[in-house]
């Protein structure tokens, strides 16, 4: 039985109306001007009215830790987006690690309503690792932060989708990614959940094998 998160419940209604489908989790691939990989997720979704509440339970892993560039990198970097601003010689948000709920970054961190959820209490929200079971939400569900036509990413998941996080690491290794996710169409509307995988394969093992042009794999939950 899919286990439902308490703060996504919080103030909501549950009316019988229509609600919008997830479709998965897709995320794309670059490689930034310090050579790191940057994958950013997405969630997909039939509905452009979609407005997504929370990730949870999540399981997200690189090899290595995941590199931070924010105003608390001293600490050891937070996953919480206020932080991820863009200053010089000092914090680089196309280089940091975050979650978000279609919030922006950068010059829109100090508008981001995302809140990290108490799965983080162990780390406090510091560090390259983000702690099993842990998630994330939207602070302010009635934002207007919904989601946007997408037409796929690695993953080729077209439709309307919300980007729930950046991360960045260096070297060869295999990203993986697998959360649930609660999301509706508005207030009143009836509130969907999901759960998906998403993996990008290590490239150096891919070559090994003779599967460069395999980029992404998904299990869908």
């Amino acid at each position: 039985m899919m286990k439902v998160s308490l703060i996504a419940a919080i103030g909501l209604s549950f009316a019988s109306s229509a609600s919008a489908e997830f479709l998965g989790f897709d995320g794309t691939l670059t490689v930034n001007g310090d050579g790191n990989n940057v994958v950013q997720m997405f969630a997909v979704f039939d509905d452009a009215n979609t407005i997504g509440l929370n990730v949870f339970n999540a399981d997200i892993s690189a090899a290595s830790d995941f590199n931070h560039s924010d105003v608390q990198v001293a600490a050891g970097g937070t996953w919480n987006p206020t932080a991820s601003l863009d200053i010089p010689g000092f914090a680089d948000s196309a280089n940091d690690s975050y979650v978000t709920m279609g919030y922006g970054v950068g010059a829109a961190a100090a508008l981001n309503g995302t809140a990290l959820d108490p799965g983080f209490a162990p780390t406090g929200g510091l560090g390259g690792t983000i702690p099993v079971g842990a998630g994330w939400y939207n602070g302010n569900p009635t934002n207007e932060q919904g989601v946007s036509a997408f037409g796929g990413g690695l993953d080729g998941i077209g439709g309307y989708a919300i980007m729930i996080g950046q991360f960045v690491w260096s070297g060869d290794a295999e990203f993986a990614f697998t959360a649930e996710i609660g999301a509706n169409t508005g207030a009143g509307s009836d509130v969907v959940f999901g759960q998906d995988s998403f993996v990008i394969p290590a490239p150096g093992a891919l070559a090994l094998l003779g599967l460069g042009g395999l980029v992404a794999r998904r299990r869908r939950g």
